[in-house]
């Protein structure tokens, strides 16, 4: 199930303010935006989570709430690849032990960061995937609705999750035994 929410704002306001204003509300988060033409498609990647080749930013654009012309720039530039704009949200804390432990095991982030092991894909790049629960939501331009993600978790820790499926993984061969 999904929370839809129409922004209330003064016809004055451009976009960039009215997404800026959501993002907001989810404090202390890395942003990252990516537009897509079809909202089945945007679905999707809200209920799986977002495949990308290579590294997230060259899939997606960060962005600051609190920088308002930078989003509304985003969205005047992505318009041609669709209206319905991804919303990832990475708690700071959890992006940033990402970051470190990417650095410890002189690894890209983007290995500690996706959700699924990753692979190489049609151009012999690798292929990665951010959590659903990463996913904050989808965002409609043409219509100023914010569409929220239930299964975004400001608490989630992919590294964790990663862990304990190993662990997990190590028990259940044990027990096979």
């Amino acid at each position: 199930m999904v929370t839809h929410l129409t922004t209330s704002f003064t016809p004055m306001r451009n976009k960039g303010e009215m997404l800026a204003e959501i993002l907001k509300k989810f404090r202390d988060c890395y942003f990252f935006l990516h537009n897509t033409k079809e909202l089945s498609v945007a679905e999707k990647i809200m209920n799986e989570g977002f495949i990308f080749e290579r590294q997230l930013e060259h899939s997606t654009d960060r962005v600051n709430p609190y920088e308002p012309i930078e989003i509304a720039y985003f969205l005047l530039q992505r318009k041609e690849y669709g209206k319905y704009t991804i919303i990832i949200a990475i708690p700071r804390s959890i992006y940033d032990q990402y970051s470190g432990l990417s650095n410890s095991k002189n690894t890209e982030i983007e290995e500690i960061l996706s959700a699924t092991s990753p692979y190489v894909g049609d151009n012999d790049e690798l292929i990665y995937t951010v959590s659903q629960h990463h996913v904050l939501g989808i965002y409609n331009d043409t219509r100023s609705e914010f569409i929220q993600n239930k299964k975004w978790d400001p608490f989630f820790n992919n590294y964790t999750y990663k862990q304990n499926m190993d662990k997990q993984n190590f028990q259940d061969i044990n027990v096979k035994k």
